[in-house]
């Protein structure tokens, strides 16, 4: 689809003056989303494959199709380029938004779900991010975190300029479900109307035990993700080392571990005793004699496994409420890209560039202040100044900040572990689950809830590897090299 995709993109670039009956607006308005759409397809298979031939005119019959790999650093260049044509296009047509920042209009536009020049700056932003990574700059060419901050800072402001904000944290949840558009999001896709719980759409995303449908998989976070949410004075908690830190600080305790979390945890994760609409306190636990509570959450179907958390945990940042019980039709929003993430991006690029204080020039904002606004938004405290005497300090709390702020929205982790080169320690890591016991004795000093949690490994089934590096991109399907004469897409295949 990204190829057919991209070639009307080209048909339209090329025959736009043949169009008639339209205003200048409107054909400046086509041409922009033609820029916008090839260049977004080209990064999205690159996101994948790894880099590929650029494709920018109608090819013939007669035309070599076996075109050659280009560099990374030249195609995410030509890809950047074209969002940059596509921004200016839009703004020559008054596109910058579609929905005017106040107004009747007010997030309401009829074309609300086409990109406008915002967008188009904010993908150039990442774009240019992906370029200057480690998977795409091995050297560590500092002018590429450089031109990245810079277009990243451009894309922020233009936001900002053009009425765009942080949701309130009050209102953080309408970015994905209950609220068709909001002013956080520069662009995204509604189902536009409300979506039952058993909707195809929407399987993979709700539980068996929330659907009681029987093709439902449903997604459950690890205790390895669990731990990337800090406690709610800021400590990190992903090692032994920083989870015995935040205890001795009186911030964490293991067997009372879901009070005093990043106010997002609720948002994203269910947990034993969660309060759940329809399901009281979420029972997600085994009783000491190895029984399950009635009404229990980890309860299997007959005869299957389907549908059962296998680490304790269930996921709801993208479903909220969808269940059979309780609210059964929400509507629900996949925000494609939102304000966060500009800011995310250019706290990173910013960040490697000139260091957690530095800033690109012009900009208005360092490093850290752009990683400790997407924090504070939630109510989370600036990051602690043990993680910001420099660059190496900051860059691992950054990358956990995008890993909890963008969580189960489109495939950021899966694509940034990839760039960062993170992929392979990552992948052999155990992961692991939180198993919780109802203790008949009730609450006792050592176990203050009643219950005793253990963090235990999941099966072999459960777990990742990384094989090879190979695994940095999809691998082509077998009918689809057959039809090129020379053409790899990457060596490891």
């Amino acid at each position: 689809y990204s190829w057919k995709s991209i070639r009307v993109a080209n048909m339209t670039i090329r025959n736009i003056d043949m169009l008639q009956d339209a205003t200048d607006r409107e054909k400046k308005d086509l041409l922009a989303q033609a820029y916008f759409v090839r260049a977004y397809c080209h990064f999205e298979l690159f996101r994948l494959y790894g880099s590929l031939p650029y494709i920018d005119k109608v090819m013939g019959s007669e035309d070599e199709w076996d075109l050659p790999r280009l560099s990374d650093y030249d195609m995410l260049q030509r890809i950047a380029a074209d969002f940059q044509t596509a921004a200016d296009i839009f703004d020559q047509a008054g596109l910058m938004r579609r929905d005017p920042a106040s107004g009747s209009g007010h997030l309401a536009a009829t074309d609300q779900d086409k990109p406008n020049g915002v967008t188009a700056l904010a993908m150039k932003g990442r774009a240019l991010l992906y370029s200057a990574s480690p998977l795409s700059n091995p050297g560590n060419d500092i002018s590429r975190w450089e031109e990245a901050a810079e277009a990243n800072w451009t894309a922020l402001k233009s936001a900002l300029d053009h009425g765009y904000l942080l949701l309130a944290k009050e209102k953080y949840t309408d970015n994905f479900y209950g609220t068709k558009y909001t002013n956080e999001q520069l662009w995204a896709y509604t189902s536009g109307s409300t979506t039952n719980y058993n909707n195809d759409r929407v399987q993979a995303f709700v539980p068996y035990c929330f659907s009681n449908n029987a093709f439902s998989s449903g997604q459950c976070p690890t205790q390895n993700f669990v731990d990337k949410f800090e406690t709610a004075g800021g400590y990190p908690l992903n090692t032994p080392e920083e989870r015995a830190a935040a205890t001795a600080a009186g911030q964490y305790d293991e067997q009372n571990p879901y009070v005093n979390r990043d106010p997002r945890f609720d948002v994203v994760v269910i947990y034993n005793q969660k309060p759940v609409q329809g399901y009281g306190n979420a029972s997600i636990y085994v009783n000491e004699d190895g029984s399950l509570p009635s009404g229990s959450l980890i309860q299997k179907r007959s005869g299957s496994e389907d549908g059962v958390s296998e680490t304790f945990y269930y996921e709801q940042k993208r479903t909220g409420a969808l269940s059979n019980k309780g609210v059964q039709n929400l509507l629900l929003t996949d925000p494609i890209i939102r304000l966060a993430e500009l800011y995310l991006n250019y706290a990173e690029a910013a960040n490697e560039a000139y260091g957690p204080d530095g800033q690109a020039p012009g900009a208005a904002m360092t490093a850290l202040e752009a990683l400790n606004t997407v924090r504070s938004r939630v109510g989370m405290p600036a990051v602690l100044d043990a993680y910001t005497t420099d660059r190496d300090a900051l860059r691992p709390r950054i990358k956990n900040e995008r890993a909890v702020e963008l969580c189960f929205e489109g495939y950021h982790y899966y694509c940034d572990i990839r760039r960062w080169k993170d992929a392979p320690s990552i992948h052999r890591t155990r992961l692991t689950g939180m198993r919780v016991t109802k203790l008949k004795a009730g609450a006792t000093a050592q176990y203050p809830t009643g219950f005793r949690y253990e963090r235990f490994e999941l099966p072999s089934n459960r777990q990742i590897a990384w094989k090879n590096d190979g695994m940095y991109y999809v691998q082509f399907q077998t009918s689809d090299l057959l039809k090129m004469k020379n053409y790899v897409p990457n060596e490891a295949w």
